[in-house]
């Protein structure tokens, strides 16, 4: 069965686009069939995975400029449906659409049966192409960075997700909370984790795996490559391994 999950923190630098491409490619390591969407403006995931093929890219595919299965690109052994820096002119058109929230939700209606999982990454805000991705989605994971406020940022999250649960898509859910840039020994971190998983709104909501600080998985994106390419060894490989897992225990 094909799970559709949008990766969202209206936050930047919270490891939305790492997770994404880790996560696809550990997927994908599990012998799954692996779809990525960039949905953010800044064209991170895009570049993550060197793809220069961007002529037909997710904005195209919003307006109907394109065939959705034109745009495919194919990298590291999933596919990805790529962003471009013309994503922002896009957004403005797309914001003139009638029924503009449930364009991404048609456009991979005929895909349901090629993937097993379709990733989607959103931009750090809650506009427009952050709300198609939860239309569209059958869950959502919030990467979030054990730090201070991040209970403000995680409230708005899920306040929009409930208001696009009961207004659009009724099935929408969390799938969970993801530590990224974990430093399990430190006190303040330990009592952000503590707050959240005792948080009666958010219990069993907190993923078991998390991502620990990691220099290698830093560099992946820059180098453009997953971290089982560019350092198989790491701890970074290691734990999105082992957060695949848990997410298709689930």
């Amino acid at each position: 069965m094909q799970k559709t999950i949008a990766v969202i923190n209206n936050k930047g630098g919270t490891g939305k686009t790492t997770t994404v491409l880790n996560l696809g490619a550990a997927l994908a390591k599990q012998k799954k069939r692996v779809l990525l969407i960039d949905l953010d403006t800044q064209s991170n995931l895009t570049q993550s995975l060197q793809v220069q093929n961007t002529e037909n890219h997710i904005g195209k595919v919003l307006l109907s400029r394109c065939d959705i299965k034109d745009a495919i690109v194919q990298a590291e052994g999933m596919d990805i449906i790529p962003s471009t820096d013309e994503l922002l002119d896009f957004e403005f058109l797309i914001n003139n659409e009638p029924g503009r929230e449930f364009l991404l939700r048609e456009s991979i209606a005929n895909l349901e049966k090629e993937y097993d999982f379709i990733l989607m990454d959103c931009p750090p805000s809650m506009g427009t192409l952050s709300i198609n991705s939860l239309v569209a989605a059958d869950s959502y994971i919030v990467p979030m960075q054990a730090e201070n406020f991040a209970f403000i940022g995680l409230d708005r999250i899920l306040q929009t997700a409930e208001k696009v649960k009961n207004r659009m898509n009724p099935k929408l859910e969390l799938e969970g909370i993801l530590f990224v840039k974990y430093q399990p020994r430190t006190k303040f971190g330990q009592a952000v984790v503590s707050n959240i998983i005792q948080n009666q709104q958010l219990k069993n909501k907190v993923f078991n795996s998390y991502i620990r600080q990691d220099i290698q998985l830093m560099e992946t994106t820059a180098f453009g490559q997953s971290v089982f390419e560019y350092a198989p060894k790491s701890r970074g490989a290691f734990d999105y391994i082992n957060f695949a897992k848990e997410l298709l225990n689930k």
